[in-house]
């Protein structure tokens, strides 16, 4: 039988005691859940010591507050990143505290702070960020759809991703070299 959907199970103790069904936000009563969750094939003597809970992404209004270096426009030595800004993903938090924190160096020394070229995938969404419509933001994660167009069209997929990669590396390999950083390891000095 093919299956309608999957669960994902996340191991969160050592001893393997524990797992977490990724994903499973609810606004459902704690009894309902248990009792939906056991119609789950394998789940039907499971012991449920959490149930889910709905959570709100907070997050502020980064088109209206910030630049695409992640400065505040009203307060520039003030930066910010990480799903707070309305980013979504372990990446691209990790890219915004990259860029944030050479920012902050860089601001430091006196050095004019970093964007990164709109046609990498994070500098695309650090140019989101700072440039949506502050009306209707909402966070994003890191996709296709906001990196600029290629000046050809391509219609394999897995062409098109390279290319959207090979001249994401160009331009990187480009901006290290205007900013006079050593590589494209993109390290704070110069």
């Amino acid at each position: 039988k093919k299956p309608y959907a999957v669960v994902q199970l996340r191991q969160e103790d050592k001893a393997g005691q524990l797992w977490n069904m990724v994903g499973f936000q609810t606004n459902l009563r704690w009894g309902e859940q248990k009792r939906v969750f056991r119609l789950i094939p394998g789940l039907e003597a499971a012991e449920f010591v959490r149930m889910g809970v709905m959570h709100r992404n907070t997050f502020i209004n980064s088109p209206q507050l910030l630049g695409p270096t992640l400065q505040f426009h009203r307060r520039p030595t003030l930066l910010a990143a990480g799903q707070l800004v309305g980013t979504e993903g372990y990446t691209a938090a990790t890219a915004g505290g990259w860029l944030v924190g050479t920012n902050a160096a860089r601001i430091a020394k006196g050095l004019e702070p970093l964007a990164l070229p709109t046609t990498t995938m994070m500098g695309a969404l650090f140019d989101f960020l700072s440039s949506a419509e502050p009306k209707h933001f909402q966070p994003m994660p890191p996709n296709f759809g906001i990196l600029p167009a290629l000046s050809e069209r391509i219609r394999n997929k897995r062409e098109r991703y390279g290319a959207y990669r090979d001249r994401a590396l160009t331009d990187l390999e480009t901006w290290c070299s205007q900013h006079q950083l050593r590589d494209t390891s993109l390290a704070v000095t110069a």
